[in-house]
């Protein structure tokens, strides 16, 4: 079986956000399966065609370039080419926008015969904003013309299943994403009192992932060590102020950009994870927190996740999420008991094996080589 993730929406190497991370994680799980896997990217300077872990990586269309309206026609063109050079049974793609469009159209193009294509939702907003964005919503409606055409669309939470189905009236499957397990490690972790007060908050620091919110928590608790990681990515009036401000913080360490190979050390020396978002999708930095048996501390809980497996705690304002740093630091019997309830709910509902296995058997049923399984659709 040939298969293909679609990542052109990453903007390598600027940054890599969650859809790439688990698209990449994906790719290289679906390899240990047997599957045939391509990748396409933005084109960033690297030569056409690479093999990176046993994955085909194939660029498509740069950043720049083209006059503004009528560039989408060259990429488009561009886009598929690459996909021709995939010659996949199955195309996938993550992530609303033009994209989602463009590779529904080019399924249609690509061979003798049309191909498959699976669309995955990577927030809430691919059932709301995404539908109207863009100049005169062309963008979404581009979007919509995709996801009416995928043969298989698939929804991280059961939230998200329903607010699609409500909003355009398209069907979806309740699939988990994988995030990577730590590497093995010899070094010892979060040693020293520094490293047991220090939480980690990871991403954009966007409106509505409110990092002004953890700013007041860090002013709120002196006591903790609160480590920013991540960069912005543009130059908002909202992200130059928030960011002018924790500099002036004195217990916020603003890191910047992380490299994903070096991640490993910043969830090793980390307590606890706090999330201070509006909404989100399925937060990659959860899945990688809970491999390491972080709790989460968050404002926003997917499909009640996280209260009801006991992986972490769920607060709606600032000062609740004061009081679970403070609980969690001061009680190590509940701290422990959140920490393994995190390892094995990661292993049992997001280790990469148990992911890429279900993705397989959703293949194989799309490819009519066996009966559907409800084992596509677990979803705890």
């Amino acid at each position: 079986m040939k298969c293909c993730d679609l990542i052109t929406g990453a903007k390598v190497p600027r940054f890599i956000g969650g859809i790439e991370t688990q698209l990449t994680v994906l790719a290289k799980g679906l390899v240990d399966e047997g599957c045939d896997v391509s990748l396409i990217v933005y084109d960033h300077g690297q030569r056409p065609e690479e093999i990176v872990d046993g994955v085909k990586v194939l660029k498509a269309y740069g950043l720049s370039g083209g006059i503004r309206g009528l560039r989408w026609i060259d990429r488009a063109k561009s886009l598929w080419a690459a996909m021709r050079r995939a010659d996949a049974d199955i195309y996938l793609q993550m992530g609303a926008g033009v994209e989602t469009g463009l590779v529904g159209l080019g399924c249609n193009r690509v061979g003798t015969s049309r191909r498959h294509f699976i669309y995955c939702l990577a927030s809430d907003l691919d059932y709301s904003d995404m539908l109207s964005r863009g100049r005169l919503g062309w963008e979404g409606k581009a979007y919509l013309w995709g996801l009416r055409r995928a043969d298989l669309v698939v929804a991280q939470t059961e939230r998200q299943r329903q607010g699609l189905q409500k909003a355009v009236g398209v069907n979806a499957l309740v699939m988990p994403m994988a995030a990577a397990a730590h590497p093995v490690s010899t070094a010892p972790a979060r040693n020293g009192e520094h490293n047991f007060r220090r939480v980690l908050w990871i991403g954009r620091p966007s409106k509505e992932k409110r990092l002004d919110w953890l700013l007041e928590l860090a002013r709120r608790c002196p006591e903790f060590q609160f480590q920013v990681i991540g960069t912005a990515n543009s130059n908002t009036e909202y992200e130059t102020r928030v960011l002018g401000e924790a500099r002036q913080v004195p217990n916020v360490e603003l890191v910047g950009r992380v490299a994903g190979q070096d991640m490993h050390a910043v969830y090793q020396n980390g307590r606890i994870l706090c999330n201070t978002s509006i909404r989100e999708g399925f937060p990659t930095t959860f899945l990688e927190a809970w491999s390491y048996g972080l709790p989460v501390v968050t404002t926003f809980d997917p499909d009640d996740i996280v209260a009801r497996n006991g992986l972490g705690r769920v607060s709606c304002t600032v000062n609740d999420q004061a009081n679970a740093l403070r609980e969690l630091h001061a009680d190590p019997e509940v701290y422990g008991r959140i920490s393994q309830a995190a390892k094995s709910y990661y292993n049992e509902n997001h280790a990469i094996s148990a992911v890429s296995r279900r993705f397989r058997l959703a293949f194989d049923v799309m490819l009519g080589q066996r009966q559907p399984v409800n084992e596509c659709a677990v979803y705890v």
